[in-house]
């Protein structure tokens, strides 16, 4: 292996110097076709590691001072470890493991963003040791990655097409990422064949040891036989060489019959190009796929919207659709299938599902209209879920087939139907807390609803299953909503949801201008700590600005400076100071408790 340093690659990047490097990239491709991706037990992406049969072959002492250093990296103390390793270095100096231990001082200036510095030390491993090839291309490797993050793309492109000529180089997984980068490289320079071919053989080679490679080489030939230069037959054995488009390798000994193939191909035709582009995919491929695969609906749906793109005839699409739609059996499963399919066009959906759907709702049971209600809210249909719920007759349903309806209707209907259907129940408490449900559910800033949710409680209250620190709860919310503040908060107290029932204790105080007892229960919050102490020193602070007593509002946010300095609320706290002019030192209060 030639030992020759980077700077004869190195070139500038611009389109000018990339052109005249592309005998490189022509070379370095060439040689790819040839390997075979070797991992070794590594990954790309994984930091490279000294083999266990490699640490058994060092002496007792270098094993443990080894050990120390690649302890400290894996803590992150990348300074430590550098001095470790340099140590080690001085120590050991004919020391086998030389080789990792200077990529390893590399890794460490890499990681401390020393880049300039990172690039020669793994130069060091790439001049005197270009047989340790585990080291060597990953040296080259984090070299190009150093340009790259540098900006000089230039730079990265020729280090990287120095990698992957070298035959032994190019067999680690790290090569994958450089040959989908000089793939792109290629595309910069509109060799996109060169290119696709660059991205094939990656795709192929590297699809268990560089699956991140293998994925964006798989998109990119993708993209290239569906879009760019259509052809069926180079993307049919693309595919079954890829082991499929995922690389999952299900079913791939023929695309022809691979249902799977055509519906990526369309998709990918109809997701990322448009005009002329797409007329001219869409028809090549649409042609390629003729009438196959009758009986799948998705598929043949794709194949109709692939006809659109290019004969641009909306009436024949429909058309098409109608029928796709009558060649099976109807089915409510089958109406809202097509409800999909037709949702870029909301009254021809609308129009479908009135014709299709409505001999059909009759023979549907309880379960079977819960479902379509909720499918038709999944495509946003309101109109149509309203004439479902006409025909829903809740006579004879049980209490709690009736509460999931009147959960789901409440959203539709107005408060005379919803009550029609709560008092359809047998069990008198089950009805009770569906109204108080119902009330308090839209009782915001809605105080007719507040009342009336009241009003159901004295039931509630007295039945063990309701009963409780959540119905409580629910009790102060609502008084404090009608502005009862002490009725609201003798509820938040009997609720004790701490720390929120101090919390709404203390925002009732103050809406009743209690400032000093509000301030105390803020006080009780704080002093809790946790993530709500910032918050609440905070709060004190917006008391004393409505009772309008500013001195001591500033003398707090200098508090919330001083104790929380990291927090959000310290954030705010320093904005506000600042609004009102009040000097800061370095950003900090110099106030004292």
């Amino acid at each position: 292996m030639p030992n020759q340093n980077i700077t004869h690659y190195q070139i500038t990047s611009s389109d000018k110097a990339l052109r005249t490097f592309f005998h490189v990239l022509t070379v370095a491709f060439t040689t790819c076709l040839l390997f075979s991706a070797t991992s070794f037990g590594q990954r790309a992406g994984q930091e490279i590691t000294l083999p266990a049969d490699e640490y058994k072959m060092l002496d007792t002492f270098e094993a443990l001072n080894l050990e120390d250093a690649d302890k400290l990296y894996n803590k992150k103390d990348y300074k430590g470890a550098f001095a470790a390793y340099r140590a080690y270095s001085f120590e050991f100096p004919k020391s086998q493991a030389t080789p990792y231990v200077l990529l390893r001082m590399g890794r460490c200036l890499h990681q401390l963003e020393k880049r300039n510095a990172a690039t020669k030390a793994y130069q060091d491993v790439v001049d005197y040791f270009p047989d340790s090839v585990r080291y060597a291309a990953a040296a080259l490797f984090y070299i190009g990655q150093c340009h790259g993050q540098n900006g000089d793309e230039g730079k990265q492109t020729a280090v990287w097409a120095r990698m992957v000529k070298d035959n032994d180089y190019v067999s680690q997984p790290n090569s994958g990422t450089a040959l989908t980068h000089l793939g792109k490289a290629m595309e910069k320079l509109g060799k996109y064949e060169e290119a696709a071919e660059y991205h094939w053989r990656t795709a192929v080679n590297f699809l268990k040891s560089n699956s991140k490679a293998a994925d964006d080489a798989r998109d990119a030939v993708r993209f290239h036989y569906a879009v760019r230069n259509p052809s069926h037959e180079k993307l049919g054995q693309f595919y079954v060489e890829a082991s499929d488009f995922d690389g999952r390798g299900r079913n791939k000994d023929d695309a022809n019959e691979d249902p799977r193939y055509w519906s990526a191909v369309l998709s990918t035709v109809l997701r990322e190009t448009k005009g002329e582009t797409l007329e001219k995919a869409a028809a090549y491929w649409t042609a390629k796929m003729g009438s196959r695969f009758p009986d799948d609906d998705n598929l043949r749906k794709l194949w109709c919207d692939a006809q659109l793109a290019h004969e641009k005839d909306p009436e024949r699409w429909k058309s098409r659709i109608s029928e796709l739609y009558a060649a099976k059996p109807t089915s409510i499963d089958r109406v809202m299938q097509w409800c999909r399919y037709y949702s870029p066009v909301p009254q021809a959906r609308s129009d479908f599902f009135a014709k299709e759907a409505t001999p059909l709702l009759a023979e549907l049971d309880t379960a079977q209209r819960m479902k379509l209600m909720n499918d038709l809210r999944g495509q946003r249909m309101d109109e149509e879920i309203r004439i479902v719920m006409r025909g829903f007759d809740t006579r004879g349903l049980n209490d709690e087939e009736i509460v999931r309806f009147v959960n789901f209707a409440a959203q539709y209907e107005p408060e005379d139907v919803i009550l029609r259907h709560i008092n359809r129940m047998k069990d008198p408490l089950t009805a009770t807390k569906a109204r108080f449900d119902y009330y308090q559910g839209r009782s915001h800033r809605n105080k007719p609803f507040m009342e009336k949710a009241l009003a159901e409680l004295p039931e509630l209250k007295k039945s063990p299953k309701y009963a409780g620190q959540q119905l409580s709860w629910d009790e102060g919310k609502l008084l404090h909503g009608l502005g009862r503040y002490e009725e609201a908060i003798k509820a938040y107290r009997v609720s004790n949801r701490q720390p929120d029932s101090t919390w709404a204790v203390a925002e009732c105080l103050k809406s009743m201008k209690q400032f000093p007892e509000a301030i105390k229960s803020l006080r009780e919050i704080e002093s809790v700590g946790g993530n709500v102490a910032s918050r609440a020193s905070l709060e004190i602070a917006k008391v004393y600005r409505t009772a309008g007593d500013k001195a001591r509002e500033v003398d707090q946010l200098r508090v919330v400076l001083r104790r929380y300095p990291k927090s959000g609320e310290s954030s705010e706290a320093h904005r506000t100071l600042e609004n009102y002019g009040v000097a800061l030192i370095g950003g900090q209060s110099e106030a004292q408790d």
